[in-house]
């Protein structure tokens, strides 16, 4: 019978190294490299996770004891292995181990959704832009007569936590009554803004991208509330309409 090949040993000591970093009170050390140039790495290591996730998810971490906070960093670095090489990726690979891989009963009940609503003020400031520039309207247009959708960089987010409410004063213990409609989304300054959304403007928004104009939008949601007065709701969408073409949310999907 042929013999499996052996591992070459400085991959073996990689692997090693890195349980180490990961785990160090329960890894073995290699045995040749010197324990004062180990502890400086596994500091650095430690130190750049960390830092990096405290100044990505600064409510969570105020919500945390330092000394549970601490040992999350580390469950995460031990259960989770990430999948890209990106630094900024990070933030996204945490939301995963808090998703799939964490399992403590003293979370708050709130915390993926919270994770989640931090992590996209990073994600969308980030992200590359490949549409078209805003819609903007001359003066014989009616924007209710148009085919607007989300830009890429207007994203529609739902929870059920007040999630941009929580802080240290505020931890909800159960779930809203209602879903709680949020609007975060990017200008051409790249500046970032949230907004929160109640249900008809959150319903008008996804109309749009299920392909209705404005005035399809607007009676359909009209219909859905029995409303007495359409023309109230038409009127309202007009004006939601001229607001999100101002804050460069919506592009023609035509």
């Amino acid at each position: 019978m042929s013999q499996q090949p052996k591992t070459p040993s400085f991959i073996d000591t990689q692997y090693q190294f890195a349980a180490f970093l990961r785990d160090p009170e329960n890894q073995t050390m290699p045995h040749n490299i010197e324990p004062r140039r180990m502890a400086i790495y596994q500091e650095l290591f430690y130190n750049n996770i960390e830092g990096f996730i405290s100044n990505g998810f600064p409510v969570l971490r105020q919500i945390f004891s330092d000394e549970d906070w601490h040992s999350m960093i580390r469950d995460f670095m031990i259960k989770h292995h990430c999948k890209t090489p990106l630094f900024h990726e990070i933030g996204r690979e945490f939301i995963a181990y808090l998703e799939h891989e964490r399992d403590n009963a003293n979370d708050p009940i709130f915390i993926q959704e919270l994770a989640h609503y931090e992590w996209v003020e990073l994600a969308l400031s980030v992200l590359d832009n490949v549409e078209a520039e805003p819609s903007k309207l001359n003066s014989n247009q009616n924007n209710l007569d148009i085919h607007f959708k989300t830009s890429s960089l207007a994203w529609p987010l739902v929870y059920n936590y007040p999630v941009h409410k929580i802080g240290p004063d505020f931890q909800p213990y159960e779930a809203s009554k209602s879903p709680v409609h949020l609007l975060v989304y990017r200008n051409k300054q790249d500046n970032i803004t949230f907004l929160e959304l109640n249900p008809v403007s959150a319903r008008l928004l996804n109309l749009f991208n299920e392909g209705l104009t404005g005035q399809m939008a607007a009676e359909q949601i009209a219909n859905e509330l029995q409303h007495p007065n359409p023309h109230i709701v038409i009127d309202g969408a007009r004006a939601l309409i001229n607001d999100w073409l101002q804050r460069e949310v919506l592009i023609s999907s035509h």
